[in-house]
């Protein structure tokens, strides 16, 4: 294995526990019971990489044929409703700071699953088509997260939280046509700090797109 594709599993596993993390961190602020938790951290880790391998008519999905990659989102998720169980009092005495180390780790995986499937679209030869590999990147970011939400019953954040999307599909953009022309641990880099850093600043300073709201009764 060369190096680069040795960047791209470590990417792709940090983005796996990042998003295991985040997901199973949400399900318990949503009340659900250790099944819940479990599946939902393993959805929002793999559902967007199983996205991405239908898209590009991958079956099944990688994800689910790596047992490492399966092993790491059901035990990361555990492991976290294991810590809030033993913790509970501190866990929801403290929601506004768990809710930013949630932040923190959903754009750490939003960065890592960006990434890697602008990279995995253009090595399945679709480099020349540049809506569609960053578009790709997009959906293996958001994927996950989309499910998640949908299945707790909660209005995807994709659609209205803090510039979600818009920081995905900015890193998107900067890594297809960064790869093209500088070092690709430069293009990783750029990408990811872009992606992080409007994450991380939307939420502090909850900055949103534009919106139409309902006019209030005179």
């Amino acid at each position: 294995m060369d190096t680069i594709s040795l960047i791209f599993e470590i990417i792709e596993f940090a983005g796996i526990t990042a998003f295991a993390i985040s997901g199973a961190m949400i399900s318990i602020v949503r009340k659900m019971d250790v099944f819940g938790v479990v599946f939902l951290g393993f959805v929002t880790a793999l559902g967007g990489g199983a996205f991405r391998d239908v898209f590009l008519g991958v079956f099944p999905p990688r994800n689910f044929c790596n047992g490492e990659n399966l092993f790491c989102a059901v035990v990361t998720s555990l492991c976290v409703f294991i810590v809030a169980k033993i913790f509970n009092r501190f866990f929801f005495d403290n929601y506004k700071k768990i809710n930013t180390i949630i932040n923190v780790f959903d754009a750490l995986g939003l960065a890592a699953f960006t990434v890697s499937g602008v990279r995995l679209t253009i090595e399945a030869g679709y480099g020349d088509h540049e809506f569609f590999s960053i578009f790709m990147g997009l959906l293996t970011a958001v994927g996950g997260g989309l499910l998640r939400d949908i299945m707790s019953r909660e209005k995807p954040m994709i659609f209205c939280k803090n510039v979600y999307a818009t920081a995905v599909l900015l890193g998107a953009i900067c890594y297809f046509y960064l790869s093209i022309f500088v070092n690709e641990i430069v293009a990783i880099s750029v990408a990811s700090v872009v992606i992080v850093a409007i994450r991380i600043l939307a939420a502090t300073f909850h900055w949103d797109l534009p919106k139409i709201e309902r006019p209030t009764q005179q």
